[in-house]
């Protein structure tokens, strides 16, 4: 009789214990999923606002057009122009191409340009394509 008591008791300590460790587990599981998510939620909301990229575009966009004001040249026709540009480390504009049929806009465009630190900040590193329309005075 001894010697059956004691395994059951031994079994029941077991159980009790493991059904313990069963619970613990599964809440800690659970916290883990509930903070992973939380976080994964809160760096998801916070790291795009859309509403700060575009002021910040439509600000750089208007100190760019500030920088190309004012040509020492004329035209007889309004020249089309898109301009690839990306930000480098210290925020200065970097052109890497214009395409216009315009070489004299094509020269104005990256001297204007090509090195002029912005006082907006974009995104280093990210290459925007913007456009250029230099009308002419007639």
């Amino acid at each position: 009789m001894r010697n059956i008591f004691i395994p059951a008791v031994v079994s029941y300590v077991l159980s009790v214990n493991l059904s313990f460790i069963k619970k613990r587990t599964s809440m800690k599981t659970i916290k883990s999923i509930t903070l992973a998510l939380v976080l994964l939620v809160g760096t998801t909301l916070f790291a795009a606002n859309p509403i700060a990229d575009k002021v910040n575009k439509e600000e750089a966009s208007l100190e760019i057009a500030q920088l190309l004001k004012g040509p020492l040249f004329e035209l007889d026709v309004d020249t089309h122009a898109s301009v690839l540009l990306i930000i480098n480390s210290e925020n200065e504009l970097v052109v890497l191409s214009v395409d216009t049929d315009n070489e004299q806009v094509e020269r104005y465009i990256k001297n204007r340009l090509n090195y002029k630190k912005l006082k907006n900040s974009l995104e280093i590193g990210k290459e925007y394509r913007l456009p250029v329309i230099i009308t002419s005075e007639t």
